[in-house]
């Protein structure tokens, strides 16, 4: 083969790659022998888990960091990392972490409301594991709706409580499918507009007196 023919073979292939590419989104497709060693991580993994950790994978790619114990994605669903846990201790095996400035004060109502509810202060961070990533945005939304100060412990267990129900009907409501806050802590105050300084005000999908 000559030195044009070689030129020719090598755009070709070239411009092919370049065509999946844009048809894939502008992602490379994964790498076959990394997603082998995802499902190896995982093969001994419990059942809840294992399937959990396939079906993120599935539907997120692979994880950003893994080790034998967890996979861990960073910066889904407007948080600050995503984790499935091999074992299913501290409430689950799905755990979600968000960049939140909880008030000190605060601290003792979000722990009273569920115990499975970690704040960092530190690192400003809230999180909390459960059997699934909609559970996680449940308590995450009304945990920020107690620091807040829109709901007190007792109407956000009465709110958690209506929305497992709803849960278990396949119903979908606005506090399973995704965060209702964004970065540090927005003040929520009902029935006014956003504060001087905050970007946004979040209404509740439930008002405290429905309840």
């Amino acid at each position: 083969m000559n030195i044009d023919m070689r030129r020719m073979t090598v755009r070709l292939f070239a411009g092919l790659g370049l065509l999946a590419l844009t048809a894939m989104g502008g992602r490379w497709p994964m790498n076959a022998d990394a997603a082998a060693k995802d499902d190896e991580i995982v093969a001994d993994w419990p059942e809840a888990s294992r399937l959990m950790a396939k079906a993120m994978i599935e539907r997120h790619g692979r994880p950003d960091r893994r080790d034998e114990d967890a996979l861990t994605w960073l910066g889904l669903y407007d948080g600050r990392r995503t984790v499935v846990h091999r074992g299913s201790g501290g409430g689950g095996s799905v755990e979600q972490v968000v960049t939140y400035k909880v008030p000190e004060k605060k601290i003792g109502d979000l722990q009273s409301f569920d115990s499975r509810i970690v704040v960092d202060r530190s690192d400003a961070e809230l999180s909390v594991r459960s059997d699934s990533v909609r559970t996680d945005f449940l308590v995450l939304n009304l945990a920020h709706e107690i620091a807040s100060g829109f709901r007190s412990v007792e109407s956000a267990r009465r709110v958690f409580e209506k929305e497992m129900r709803l849960e278990g009907t396949g119903k979908s409501s606005r506090y399973r499918d995704s965060l209702l806050f964004e970065g540090e802590l927005p003040i929520v105050v009902p029935n006014q507009a956003t504060l001087p300084g905050e970007e946004r005000q979040v209404p509740p999908a439930i008002e405290p007196e429905a309840l």
